[in-house]
């Protein structure tokens, strides 16, 4: 944040620094500049130098000091007959092409970078503001390519008539917080609670640690187990749906950016082995009826989808784990 800040000052400064001519010159420069328009058009070198010498120097003229003295008597505004005084009396005429021209080359080099370099300023100051926000919102883009990977995975190789999908479901908890799955897939089998790791790098770890191991180019970042994290999803959900918590098998699908360098439970993998690992359940725990009810009651349930919803969830575990949640 403090680089935009940093990037706002060195914007404005220049801006600042920029040289203002007075009014009179401003006049006639404007003078100029509708001349060279009519005489030589807009695409003349000429009318565009003076025309941005006039944007850059007149946006706010100064205004020049005037005598307070008034005079005063018939004798004082009689006309001078002397020519030599009449002719230096004379109202200033327009100024020539050659000395607008000196006039703009003479303006401050300071001002005249920071008009070159205006929009390169510009697009350095909104590029700052894209890559924070996209630094930001980083993790939430790589959880929906994980989620949104799982998903199509599961549609596609899941026969439709025994196996029903709800994506992203978030619950509510007893202490006022909420936890959020990924993916709950509803059979008579049995419910299958899914937990996806959109991750890179090697994954080290076992169903007893507290934390698993991240390791990328020889850092090691560690983050809590996930067959922990989605023991408390599936507590959650038997509670919330008054079931026995043997009917809800829980399920952790690493992308395949993923690489898994220790040896894993049964159900821990990649898309594909889960696939085999739920389809290798085939006997049946729930009858149809008990099917449409966990469906219908999951639904009535779990909170509406929403940013509102998403921002109150990473709230919760940010002041629950003191920001070292996985989300």
């Amino acid at each position: 944040m403090k680089w935009i800040f940093l990037c706002l000052v060195v914007m404005v400064f220049p801006a600042k620094a920029i040289k203002q001519y007075t009014e009179s010159s401003c006049i006639l420069l404007k003078q100029q500049v509708t001349d060279y328009k009519r005489r030589l058009g807009k695409n003349s070198p000429l009318y565009a130098k003076t025309k941005a010498s006039f944007d850059i120097h007149c946006q706010s003229p100064i205004v020049a000091k005037r005598n307070g003295k008034i005079s005063l008597g018939n004798h004082q505004t009689k006309q001078n007959t002397n020519p030599a005084l009449t002719q230096t009396k004379q109202a200033p005429t327009l100024l020539s092409e050659k000395s607008i021209q000196v006039k703009a080359n003479q303006s401050d080099p300071l001002s005249q970078l920071a008009y070159m370099f205006m929009p390169i300023f510009l697009l350095l100051f909104f590029g700052l503001m894209a890559l924070y926000y996209f630094k930001k919102k980083l993790p939430e883009i790589k959880g929906w390519i994980g989620e949104n990977h799982v998903r199509k995975g599961l549609k596609k190789y899941l026969d439709e008539t025994k196996y029903t999908i709800i994506n992203d479901v978030t619950l509510p908890l007893e202490d006022g917080g909420t936890t959020q799955i990924d993916h709950i897939v509803v059979s008579t089998f049995g419910v299958f609670v899914i937990e996806t790791k959109n991750m890179s790098g090697w994954i080290f770890g076992n169903e007893r640690q507290a934390k698993w191991t991240q390791t990328i180019h020889r850092s090691k970042y560690p983050f809590q187990n996930p067959l922990r994290q989605n023991y408390k999803h599936t507590k959650t959900l038997a509670h919330l749906l008054d079931m026995p918590h043997e009917k809800f098998h829980s399920v952790v699908v690493f992308t395949p950016n993923a690489e898994l360098k220790t040896k894993m439970p049964n159900n821990v993998g990649y898309l594909k082995e889960m696939l085999v690992y739920i389809k290798s359940f085939d006997q049946e725990a729930l009858d149809n009826k008990n099917k449409l009810e966990i469906l219908d009651l999951v639904k009535s349930i779990k909170l509406d989808q929403g940013r509102k919803t998403n921002k109150e969830h990473v709230k919760y575990l940010k002041e629950e784990h003191k920001g070292n949640a996985a989300i």
